[in-house]
């Protein structure tokens, strides 16, 4: 194995999650898992490249030992090489998620008159959301 083969393996993933109005987190990280639209996704260092569509939910960063917890509000995300790049509406530490605020958005989606596709589509995502948040923060306060 050559000495820039030895390096690569043991380099860090670097996350950058970047929402319209800026980049939340630049960092490097050991390991890390998504929030996808059909469940949780791990990646790791030499991951193979991929695209995928995020779920509203936590996203979970590794690094030297320590734990980062964050909300994630939908998107996406590119893997290549060892760079994940997350592009979603809103990402947030899951301290900072409102546990009582999500259930309340909850309890208005489900309220909410769906009497057409779209009405049921944009309804069914309020769901998602506050379901996603009030997960977040259970596990933040656990």
């Amino acid at each position: 194995m050559s000495t820039g083969e030895s390096s690569v393996a043991q380099g860090p993933l670097t996350c950058v999650v970047v929402t319209p109005e800026m980049t939340v987190l630049e960092t490097k990280a050991d390991f890390l898992v998504l929030p996808l639209f059909d469940g949780e996704f791990g990646v790791d260092r030499h991951h193979s490249p991929m695209i995928g569509r995020l779920g509203f939910g936590e996203l979970r960063i590794r690094s030297e030992g320590q734990l980062q917890r964050f909300y994630v509000d939908g998107g996406f995300v590119q893997v290549a090489g060892d760079v994940v790049s997350i592009l979603t509406d809103r990402a947030l530490p899951a301290s900072e998620v409102d546990q009582a605020a999500a259930e309340a958005q909850l309890q208005s989606a489900f309220e909410q008159p769906a009497s057409g596709q779209e009405q049921l589509a944009i309804r069914e995502r309020n769901i998602a959301r506050a379901r996603g948040q009030i997960r977040v923060a259970q596990r933040a306060s656990a």
